[in-house]
């Protein structure tokens, strides 16, 4: 993952683009194609991307994506992972990890089945749960934290059964 995070010209605020994965790396698929694809953000042709499509100032370390910003180079990054899935099966797996809420960001929702989209939803639940989770214990309510880390594993525990099901039936 990232070592170096973004810094904004305008503002001085660090991101760290590792925090967000999938929004990253669609900008870095979009910045650098798929050849030796890996999640790092280090890259200065990565930071000029993202710098397109990240929410206006003043920035925090979690990234605020512009979602609409965004959607064209995730529409970008996208078409280079699909075609780079084709020839390698890593980048093939992580299309098909990826493709729920990859298609949503770059505007492609309506190509995705009910479980795909389904998926995707339970993907950006599990993410909101996990950003309250961060900011109830860095307020230091332990007890909040402790509820929503539960919630996180009830939800976690039946999107896994979820991805377990998408597997067999993409196996067979």
């Amino acid at each position: 993952m990232s070592s170096v995070p973004y810094r904004c010209p305008e503002c001085g605020g660090e991101v760290d683009l590792a925090r967000t994965p999938l929004e990253s790396g669609l900008v870095r698929l979009a910045a650098l194609g798929a050849e030796g694809f890996a999640l790092s953000f280090d890259a200065p042709e990565v930071h000029t991307r993202a710098r397109e499509a990240l929410g206006s100032c003043p920035h925090s370390l979690d990234p605020s994506w512009d979602l609409e910003s965004l959607q064209p180079l995730a529409r970008e990054g996208l078409a280079k992972l699909e075609a780079a899935a084709a020839d390698d099966a890593r980048l093939a797996e992580l299309l098909l990890m990826w493709r729920p809420r990859a298609y949503g960001i770059a505007g492609r929702a309506d190509e995705l089945s009910r479980e795909e989209a389904l998926r995707g939803r339970m993907e950006l639940r599990l993410a909101d749960v996990e950003r309250r989770m961060r900011v109830a214990a860095a307020a230091g309510d332990d007890d909040e934290a402790e509820r929503l880390h539960a919630r996180y594993i009830e939800l976690g525990t039946t999107y896994a059964g979820r991805m377990a099901a998408t597997w067999r039936s993409t196996a067979s």
